[in-house]
């Protein structure tokens, strides 16, 4: 099984899965004139779930049996009324409304059989796959998130290695800070007390920030959840990267913040939930679009201000420094690779959307999603680390 966007010469599209150059599985096959069926394909022809929605505004929702509605079904016609029942080879014969003396047009398309406004040779001819360029095929996503498992499993067993052996770099602890009001007996008013609630082991929680990584990986390759993360990419969603990504990168950042001064636990809490809330928006955006025709940015642009509000924060904190020579070299580093980084994946889900070249192949956007995760982890993961090392 593959999948691919393929146009036909009549200007027609079929954008979903793919078996021995048929289309089978999910997808969804648009006409020129805005006929267009959303749903599952055996064998070239709608089987089993679809909805047909015709240029004239009728709409079918219900069962298909080899390009027929078959079983249990609803045709709505542009005014409203309805027509449901049990269907048999494109015929509403089980118990039905009054409407059933209505002329029923989506049966010109089943006399087509699906196949005239497409031809079938040229259109098989479109789906042969191009020499010289890998497929991305849900078992070869399988295999690409096993390996990228071990990768992050590695660094992050090294880092926690190292947090527990070297003892310079478990020595490295930045304090958490509460702040409390108090009544002043000798001012007679309330006053701020700070207290120091509690010290965070610093590349312990960095091995985490890749080690949660590894996990998610493996979650994704085990069988039952592996189905799951292949069911939902065939909609066009990950809900195992943008959970993942509420959790590891929420984490980095909050060290991150730490490393510039950032000590206040409820500034670290906010910072923590507005860029969890960031990633989730991406997984509202990818749920949204899978039910419109036209692409809405709104999830979008509320995640981009969720995701700066954090690093507003932080600048604040790394700025607050008279003299800017006396910030360490890694926290520039960051900041830099960082804004490369933080600025790649929402392009990606730009070019995803705005199908692009090969991002029209929803898998190839995910491949990147993988590619850009394991890059920036690894190089944020270590430039954090190093800060560990720098003189004190």
């Amino acid at each position: 099984m593959e999948r691919k966007k393929i146009t036909a010469p009549d200007g027609s599209t079929y954008d979903g899965e793919l078996k021995d150059g048929q289309r089978h599985g999910y997808g969804v096959w648009t006409r020129p004139d805005g006929t267009r069926y959303a749903g599952m394909w055996k064998l070239n022809k709608p089987h089993d779930e679809g909805t047909l929605f015709m240029a004239d505004g009728t709409v079918y929702s219900g069962t298909w049996k080899t390009g027929k509605r078959h079983g249990q079904g609803t045709l709505i016609y542009p005014d409203g009324q309805k027509l449901s029942g049990i269907w048999s080879e494109g015929k509403v014969t089980g118990e039905k409304t009054p409407d059933s003396s209505r002329p029923d047009y989506c049966q010109e398309l089943e006399k087509e059989n699906w196949d005239l406004q497409m031809k079938v040779a040229e259109f098989e001819e479109g789906l042969r796959p191009k020499k010289g360029g890998r497929q991305i095929t849900f078992p070869y996503l399988k295999r690409f998130n096993l390996v990228m498992g071990f990768l992050h499993l590695i660094q992050g067993s090294l880092m926690f290695i190292f947090a527990l052996t070297i003892e310079r770099i478990s020595a490295f602890k930045t304090p958490v800070w509460a702040y409390f009001l108090e009544f002043d007996t000798d001012l007679m008013r309330l006053v701020t007390r700070p207290e120091q609630i509690w010290e965070v082991p610093f590349a312990m929680f960095v091995s985490f920030f890749l080690l949660l990584s590894a996990l998610a990986h493996f979650i994704i390759v085990m069988p039952k959840t592996n189905q799951i993360y292949v069911h939902d990419l065939k909609k066009g969603i990950n809900r195992f990267r943008w959970y993942e990504y509420a959790l590891s990168s929420s984490l980095m950042i909050i060290l991150i913040a730490m490393l510039f001064g950032v000590y206040d636990i409820g500034a670290l809490i906010a910072i923590f939930v507005l860029n969890a809330s960031m990633n989730l928006f991406g997984l509202l955006m990818e749920q949204i679009n899978q039910y419109t025709e036209k692409t809405s940015w709104s999830a979008f642009v509320f995640g981009c201000i969720a995701g700066i509000a954090p690093w507003i924060i932080i600048i604040m904190h790394a700025l607050g420094n008279a003299n800017p020579a006396e910030v360490p070299w890694f926290v520039y580093a960051i900041i830099g690779s960082y804004f490369v980084f933080f600025n790649l994946f929402p392009i990606n889900m730009i070019l995803q959307y705005m199908k692009v070249g090969r991002w029209a192949d929803y898998l190839y956007g995910e491949r990147g999603y993988i590619i850009l995760s394991l890059l920036a982890k690894s190089v944020l993961a270590w430039l954090v680390f190093s800060g560990v090392m720098q003189p004190t």
